[in-house]
């Protein structure tokens, strides 16, 4: 091996990522991507509502730890789900600065009668979230 390859080589390492709570990181509420990924349920889970940035070494992992992925619901459910996260955005009843315990508690109660198991697994999604909050 040339001399010039060697180097290249050495300079491709990887470097360690330094784990620092303050690195922040996207959270989809709606997930696992391979199930929310078609339909309604997609663009549901791509809402501007339904992401929200959260400290990704230690409550966006506890979330991903406790509760392993959100059941899919009907599509139907998804349906009116978003077009009334739409509405309430419309009339300004929902905001960017919006807590994730306020966008999960929405989306729990626009579940609840609907889809049962989705609504189940947003609040075990709240109960990590509270736990979480009470520990800082």
């Amino acid at each position: 091996m040339s001399k010039h390859k060697k180097k290249r080589r050495a300079s491709h390492k990887r470097k360690r990522r330094q784990i620092s709570p303050s690195v922040r990181d996207r959270h989809h509420l709606c997930y696992q991507k391979g199930k929310w990924g078609y339909g309604y349920l997609r663009e549901l889970r791509d809402y501007w509502y339904c992401r929200i940035s959260i400290p990704r070494d230690t409550l966006h992992r506890a979330i991903h730890c406790a509760v392993n992925d959100i059941p899919v619901p009907k599509n139907r459910s998804a349906k009116d789900a978003l077009e009334q996260l739409r509405s309430l955005e419309k009339y300004g009843a929902i905001t960017e600065f919006d807590s994730i315990e306020r966008r999960l508690n929405l989306l729990i109660a626009l579940f609840e009668c609907s889809d049962q198991e989705t609504a189940d697994a947003f609040k075990e999604q709240l109960k990590v979230v509270c736990e979480y909050k009470k520990t800082l």
